[in-house]
């Protein structure tokens, strides 16, 4: 085969019945194969002419370098796996996004598999495992077996505002006990009143977390929920739960606490437009997340803010640190919610 230079290029092009090997390129450019391994290398050693061309060959052939290949030899991927819930993808779209930047930003890529609910999430991570990735960060509670097996495989796991058991896994979360403090101090000075809480679905681990932190912070106060209803943590959820409430023999609460912002809007809209009742005036209404929608002046939603893009930056450099060696497993990394006071809730006089 000849070799490929500027004034006789070749006009021979790969089979369409396979791919371009490197060893198809070092014949068309007439250089040893470990020349266009060190082309295509990062600070590989090589010189001007070879490297060009070599990469006048590889655009003849169409040839891009096998990822895979090299994994092998490096023992890196440069893939890390995302487990996710559709509950978490589906009501904070922004965990997701912003996973994938941080990732992206550190020159590796994401593998992601979404998983109906945490009981499904362990045979994602095996999934993952096959595929040799890197690291793990989950959003969806994974059982001890299944954190040991990635330790086994030398696969560190950051679990994403969830809280691992034992110190099988590292973790980055929201306080969200700290946050509930805050929410319901708030609340309180406003006139807390009879109090309801709108939770997610019984198993749902964050939702149990804030819950828990708002009937902690209640008892601080020298107060307690007067009732708890669970949803699916969807608006048309927190609009059902609401009127729910309207039917029942308890009456309507003075204050209403939900779990996220999903249920808040939609019990809003149920207490304004189905139950004739004002917001705050008659019942005061917080959430949980600060989705966009909760800033819109038609809710005016007061919420807690999660840290989403710091949540995100900090599980993946935990990760790749654990990746590098650089850092244990078993570190637990707690970041503040925020308080946003908006209309739907009283003021304290």
């Amino acid at each position: 085969m000849p070799s490929l230079t500027p004034d006789h290029p070749s006009p021979i092009v790969a089979s369409p019945a396979s791919r371009a090997t490197s060893y198809d390129v070092a014949r068309l450019a007439g250089v040893s194969q470990s020349a266009v391994s060190r082309a295509f290398r990062a600070g590989g050693s090589i010189s001007r002419g070879t490297r060009e061309k070599v990469e006048r060959a590889a655009q003849a052939l169409g040839y891009a370098p096998n990822q895979i290949a090299r994994s092998l030899i490096t023992q890196r991927s440069r893939m890390v796996g995302v487990v996710m819930t559709e509950t978490t993808a589906h009501n904070t779209t922004d965990v997701l996004r912003h996973l994938s930047e941080e990732i992206q930003a550190t020159g590796n890529r994401m593998l992601l598999c979404t998983v109906p609910e945490d009981g499904a999430a362990a045979s994602a991570v095996a999934d993952l495992l096959a595929f040799h990735v890197d690291g793990i960060v989950s959003s969806a509670r994974l059982p001890p077996e299944t954190l040991e097996a990635a330790a086994r495989q030398r696969v560190p796991v950051v679990m994403f505002n969830r809280a691992p058991p034992g110190l099988l896994a590292a973790s980055v979360a929201c306080d969200h006990a700290a946050g509930m403090a805050m929410l319901v101090e708030h609340l309180v000075e406003g006139g807390l009143g009879r109090a309801l809480f709108i939770a997610g679905p019984e198993q749902a681990p964050v939702s149990n977390d804030r819950l828990a932190g708002a009937v902690a912070a209640l008892a601080a106060k020298g107060h307690a929920l007067d009732r708890i209803v669970h949803s699916d943590y969807s608006y048309d959820g927190g609009y059902a739960a609401m009127r729910g409430q309207h039917a029942g023999s308890g009456g309507l609460p003075d204050t209403v606490i939900c779990a996220n912002d999903a249920m808040a809007l939609g019990a809003m809209d149920a207490l304004r437009f189905s139950m004739g009742r004002r917001v705050p005036d008659d019942v005061a209404v917080a959430g949980f997340d600060d989705m966009p929608q909760a800033a819109w002046p038609t809710y005016s939603l007061t919420t807690l803010r999660q840290p989403v893009r710091r949540m995100a930056e900090m599980s993946v450099r935990l990760l790749l640190e654990q990746v590098a060696g650089a850092a244990a497993g078993g570190e637990r990394r707690l970041l503040p919610a925020e308080l946003r006071i908006r209309t739907s809730s009283r003021r304290s006089p």
